[in-house]
């Protein structure tokens, strides 16, 4: 190892906006390299090759004590991705060569920028050149240079070409597809008003901020619909960012439940999980027309079972994408999860599905690269090209041809990495026309299948949930309250459709005990409200003339709308020709209902009066008795009573006739 003294050579006029400024890793000094703003991915194979490398660095002014060098230090090139890995994380290989470039006179401490040029030797050895005498890929260290010792050190990569190539080669493209989601807490709360939190406002200012500088690149994404009908719902910053998602270019949008539904729940009723998703495909398209959601493909961020692979089946899904999370519950998944390949998912009725593994150590790079990462996320760039340049080498030696092998790329969490991160890699990959972005259905419907032991690569589920459910007895509960008083009320009322927007965001898997119960409490005290406000009649006790009569009850309606309700009376002793019948109750009104009625005995006895509502599966406020008198005979009674008295008066008039003409006789007699 030779150490020597270069002084740097070109300064490249590159604007240090959007760059990405970490805190040092070593406090003590106050001069720090932050990050990499642009760095050459490969060099020429000809001697005096220039490797061009544009840093930020931070800390005082150059006339103090502070290290004014830079160290740059060459390893041997790397052989496999998980030789790249390994040197990221510092378990670097032989050193080959190192050179220190003093910057006291190339450092401007107003944009913290140096621009390095590190001429490379191949065949010579000199005292001004970083060796790279054989083709290949090498790690690069650079760091400050404090008295012997090298603080403030990241690790980068760059590619030595063939003899006298200027170009790398650009056969057998190696085709990246990236993958996303926007989602956030559920946004409805359980009084119906809309909370965003800030953390979901800026996560989707990013998100959309990333489509809008990304508008040329292939973006798949699975949007939350309840999410977004939240920012269409809050307010008009909030709506804002709707109107600009909307906007948005070159994206392809992925089917979606309405909101993350349990899977305990979805596995036990499809029918909950199918209108999830129906209702989100229609927010979708409702608030992204110019969109077409598409089922063929899933996006799992959450482990997978059995019984839900087949339900996306059932439903139109023809391939499953899947974070390492998803893959949980895979048996197998992690000895045989392909980077590059399809497998196929055992379901439970024998049939498969065809699944492909977002790539987890990339995953796990684009996730550094989001947190604002030691170098910068150009800097990561960089670090996840070479993994990409070893896979596309490992491909080409197992034989494998890229035009039917591909790479996922998506974060550990499944979000779009962030704006600086995917910037930087756009701009890497395309300076490096040998890996290409493409759209994400392009690349599965031309991924070959994996292959072992002669057939194809076949994956177990878990048939079972092991994760806490909410109970499907209580959804299925509220749902059917829902149903009966929506029935009650006119087509289309708005209370009707706040009780529905409550009960569709139930199943929200982030939801806890405490906050899904809270919405049952909601639509169970509203509902409760409304059958309260019927009264029934005052007055208990009702007498019938007769074997057939009517029973007259009086029905007020003090809600503020029309309602309608079934009446159902029950009696053993009456016999009813209408036991039940739907009435519509007009608003603050009376209503008289009369109900014919066939006594079976006299006497007094009770009748049972009990609302329903239309369908007449859910009882509406209490039940009441009321009390019936009947005496079948009573008119009979009455018509003797007649008959006596005008016996009586018959014989009065005999009589005083009688009497009359006797005293008529002893007079003429006289």
């Amino acid at each position: 190892m030779n150490s020597r003294l270069l002084l740097a050579c070109g300064i490249f006029g590159l604007s240090l906006t959007g760059i990405q400024n970490p805190m040092p890793v070593i406090a003590a000094n106050n001069r720090s390299i932050n990050s990499v703003i642009t760095q050459d991915q490969f060099v020429s194979g000809n001697e005096g090759s220039i490797f061009d490398v544009s840093l930020s660095l931070s800390g005082s002014d150059v006339d103090s004590d502070e290290p004014t060098e830079i160290v740059v230090t060459s390893y041997q090139p790397v052989k496999t991705r998980q030789d790249v890995r390994d040197a990221v994380n510092d378990l670097l290989p032989q050193i080959i060569d190192t050179v220190v470039v003093d910057i006291s006179s190339l450092w401007d401490p107003i944009t913290g920028r140096v621009n390095l040029a590190i001429p490379i030797e191949i065949n010579t050895r000199t005292t001004n050149a970083l060796q790279m005498s054989a083709t290949g890929l090498y790690p690069i260290t650079i760091g400050l240079q404090q008295g012997k010792t090298v603080v403030s050190q990241f690790v980068t990569f760059v590619e030595r070409l063939g003899a006298k190539l200027t170009m790398p080669n650009t056969q057998d493209d190696l085709r990246v597809a990236l993958i996303g989601s926007l989602d956030g807490d559920v946004t409805r709360q359980s009084d119906s008003s809309t909370l965003i939190s800030n953390n979901d406002r800026v996560s989707v200012a990013q998100t959309i901020a990333s489509l809008e500088d990304l508008s040329t690149t292939p973006i798949t994404l699975a949007i939350r619909p309840e999410f977004i009908e939240g920012l269409d719902r809050s307010t008009l910053e909030d709506g804002d960012l709707l109107v600009r998602l909307q906007s948005t270019q070159s994206l392809t949008i992925l089917s979606n439940t309405y909101v993350d539904v349990n899977q305990a729940l979805a596995d036990q009723s499809e029918t909950i999980f199918t209108e999830q998703l129906r209702l989100g495909e229609d927010t979708l398209r409702r608030l992204l027309p110019t969109y077409k959601a598409t089922r063929d493909i899933w996006f799992q961020q959450t482990p997978l079972f059995g019984g839900g692979a087949q339900m996306l089946r059932n439903l139109g899904a023809r391939n499953i994408v899947m974070l390492r999370e998803a893959s949980q519950e895979t048996k197998g998944a992690d000895v045989d999860r392909p980077p590059t390949g399809l497998v196929e998912l055992q379901l439970p009725d024998g049939g498969v599905i065809d699944a492909a593994f977002v790539d987890i150590k990339l995953s796990a790079a684009l996730t550094r690269g989001s947190q604002n990462p030691r170098g910068g996320a150009y800097l990561v760039a960089q670090q996840i090209l070479a993994e990409l340049k070893m896979l596309r080498s490992e491909l080409n030696a197992d034989d494998f041809s890229t035009s039917d092998h591909g790479v996922l790329l998506s974060t550990d969490s499944g979000a779009l990495p962030s704006t600086a991160m995917l910037t930087a890699l756009r701009a890497t990959l395309q300076a490096n026309s040998a890996i290409t972005f493409v759209p994400l259905g392009d690349l599965l419907s031309t991924m070959t299948h994996e292959v072992k032991d002669g057939s194809r690569l076949t994956l177990d589920l878990a048939q079972d949930a092991d994760v806490p459910s909410i109970s499907q007895q209580l959804f299925t509960q509220t749902q059917e309250r829902v149903d009966a008083y929506t029935s009650m009320l006119a087509p289309g009322d708005a209370q009707a459709a706040q009780w529905k927007d409550l009960l569709s965001v139930m199943p929200a898997r982030t939801l806890s005990s405490t906050q899904r119960q809270s919405y049952v409490d909601a639509i169970w005290l509203q509902t409760f409200l409304l059958g309260e406000a019927i009264s029934t009649p005052t007055s208990t006790t009702f007498t019938l003339g007769g074997r057939e009569s009517s029973l007259r009850i009086s029905l007020r309606n003090d809600n503020d709308y029309d309602v309608r309700v079934r009446v159902r009376l029950t009696s053993s002793k009456l016999a009813f020709s209408a036991a039940e019948q739907v009435v519509l109750l007009p608003a603050g009104m009376t209503t008289s209902i009369e109900v014919p009625v066939v006594a079976k005995s006299n006497g007094s006895f009770p009748v049972s009066l009990q609302l329903f509502s239309p369908s007449g599966n859910v009882a509406v406020g209490r039940s009441i008795t009321l009390t019936a008198r009947v005496n079948a005979l009573a008119g009979l009674g009455q018509l003797v009573t007649g008959l006596a008295l005008l016996l009586l008066i018959i014989w009065w008039v005999f009589h005083l006739r009688r009497a009359s003409r006797r005293k008529l006789n002893l007079t003429r007699s006289a």
